[in-house]
């Protein structure tokens, strides 16, 4: 006997179900395909049947029971929460209700305080990054940089305002 996975299990029930149609086609064409689809996974019929008589006889079409609902539950609500949180502590013009850095608008900003700036490298590095942040996210290395600018400027880092706030 082969092992019968959800995918299957989940065939063989459509089919099932099929043998309850009014019309005497589909019935005769969903044994074919059950023949078929059991020979396909190495099954038969009488290991269908092992599978109903195991399952202590209860109908129950739910996959979850009420217990993990409620965690299932308990833990969006956590989930949300949290959420909630991190957006509350992100300064929203510089980071979107995920938390994710606004990248054009942490340039922008520092753009507009790069007097404050005494590195010529920096300066340049803003200018070209006050462009390219409309179309497209800084690397990893440019965002890091933008990074150290914008809170050597002034503005708070996601991570920052969190720890601020606890």
């Amino acid at each position: 006997m082969s092992a019968l996975n959800e995918p299957i299990a989940r065939r063989i029930a459509k089919l099932l179900r099929l043998l309850a149609s009014p019309h005497e086609g589909e019935r005769a064409n969903a044994v074919t395909m059950m023949q078929r689809t059991l020979q396909a996974e190495r099954l038969t019929f009488n290991d269908i049947a092992i599978v109903i008589e195991n399952h202590q006889g209860e109908i129950e079409e739910r996959k979850y029971s009420d217990a993990d609902a409620e965690i299932i539950f308990a833990k969006g609500v956590e989930k949300g929460r949290k959420e909630e949180i991190r957006k509350q502590q992100a300064p929203p013009e510089f980071y979107d209700a995920e938390g994710q850095p606004r990248w054009n608008e942490i340039a922008l900003f520092c753009q507009q305080n790069i007097a404050r700036l005494r590195s010529s490298w920096e300066q340049t590095f803003i200018n070209d990054m006050a462009g390219n942040t409309l179309w497209r996210e800084p690397t990893p290395k440019q965002a890091k940089h933008l990074l150290a600018i914008f809170v050597k400027l002034g503005g708070k880092h996601a991570r920052q305002t969190a720890n601020l706030r606890r």
